[in-house]
């Protein structure tokens, strides 16, 4: 027997047909889309380059360098640079050079399984002691500002220590120095084998395992059908968010392997339990990095709702560090730098770069934040 059908219910079923067509091919289009991947958004030279590393100097509209205060980008070496300079309009190391900065970034590739034995003097007495070397003898500049996200803040305040005259300002963002606070990407990788990596002999530590640690953070936020169903819930967002999300997606794939020695050594100084930092014991090769020695103005900046470099971990740096500046934001690990927090954290950098003086003359419309949320699998392991 079969049951009537209301003629209203039919039209009400169709009409939902037709809407969840619409979206699926709205999903489609957003999906297929050519999108801005794996490389930087502003126009750059290589003024730089050893092993894996670039050194990049960032260009204005004409194709020339800029010739105000030099200025270094780090970003963590185990991700992809590019989050630093993302996209027209959602570029952090643009809108600097935008104010006036001679701006430099450094790519450190994607490294290798010859380069598994690469350490803390690898990257911070190597390539970013030479990185500094170059950025002052191009730009004729005695100092140098440095900007250092995540694990490349780390190195930034190691190679600060060690060579302060270089120096003028350094910016540390989500950079972690507590590592006795619980919680954060240091405490899931102890938990889940990294106490166990091999100094002596290193294995090159897989993408996919590195980026199972971010995973375990906050499950299923970093997969691919957690970001499929993350685009689903947001295809009524204008068309530039939805660019915005798919973009940060793309960085959030794209974690690269990660040297065991240099993974082993920072757990050993700088693990749970060991806290070498907090107690004044960090070492780089065969020198003492004493971070008394960071004399020149210092900013860091912590994210309220970031599960990867927890606030506590971060603003624990006053105890190390006395005149460093401690700015808490709202906003995650990944927002702050790129997403909606950005606004409240790229004009502060660069009045801190310019010694609380911003460039007035600055042009920097067109490198601004947008109003894009991110990316919200991202934004979700941010907490």
């Amino acid at each position: 027997m079969t049951l009537p059908v209301d003629d209203r219910e039919l039209e009400s079923l169709i009409e939902l047909s037709r809407r969840s067509r619409a979206r699926l091919e709205r999903l489609h289009e957003v999906l297929t889309s050519p999108g801005h991947y794996g490389a930087g958004a502003t126009q750059a030279q290589v003024v730089y380059a050893e092993n894996k590393l670039r050194l990049l100097r960032l260009l204005d509209d004409d194709g020339q360098p800029r010739n105000g205060p030099p200025v270094l980008f780090i970003p963590a070496p185990v991700s992809r640079y590019f989050i630093l300079d993302l996209m027209p309009g959602r570029s952090f190391a643009g809108y600097v050079a935008a104010a006036g900065f001679d701006v430099y970034i450094a790519d450190f590739g994607v490294p290798t399984r010859e380069d598994r034995f690469c350490d803390l003097a690898y990257y911070v007495d190597g390539l970013i002691r030479r990185s500094v070397r170059a950025i002052r003898r191009t730009s004729g500049a005695a100092e140098v500002g440095i900007v250092g996200y995540c694990l490349g803040g780390m190195l930034a305040l190691l190679y600060s220590a060690l060579n302060p005259g270089t120096v003028s300002r350094l910016a540390l963002l989500t950079t972690m120095v507590d590592g006795d606070v619980e919680g954060g990407i240091a405490w899931i990788a102890h938990r889940m084998g990294l106490a166990g990596e091999s100094y002596e002999q290193p294995r090159l530590v897989s993408a996919i395992e590195v980026k199972s640690w971010f995973e375990m953070l906050a499950p299923g936020s970093n997969s691919l059908i957690g970001r499929v169903s993350d685009l689903w819930d947001r295809l009524d967002d204008p068309p530039e968010r939805l660019r915005d999300v798919r973009t940060m997606a793309s960085w959030v794939d794209d974690v690269v392997p990660a040297p065991g020695r240099l993974l082993a050594e920072m757990h050993r100084q700088f693990g749970p339990g060991r806290n070498g930092l907090m107690k004044g014991e960090a070492t780089v090769g065969s020198r003492k990095a004493d971070i008394g020695k960071v004399s020149m103005p210092v900013l860091s900046v912590s994210a309220a709702r970031d599960t990867i470099s927890p606030p506590e971990g971060v603003d624990a740096i006053r105890s190390i560090v006395p005149q460093a500046e401690i700015v808490r934001l709202r906003g995650g690990h990944v927002g702050i730098v790129a997403g909606r927090a950005a606004a409240g954290l790229w004009p502060r950098v660069v009045d801190f770069l310019g010694d609380g003086n911003a460039n007035a003359n600055a042009n920097t419309n067109g490198t601004g934040t947008g109003n894009g949320s991110g990316n919200a699998a991202a934004e979700r392991a941010d907490g």
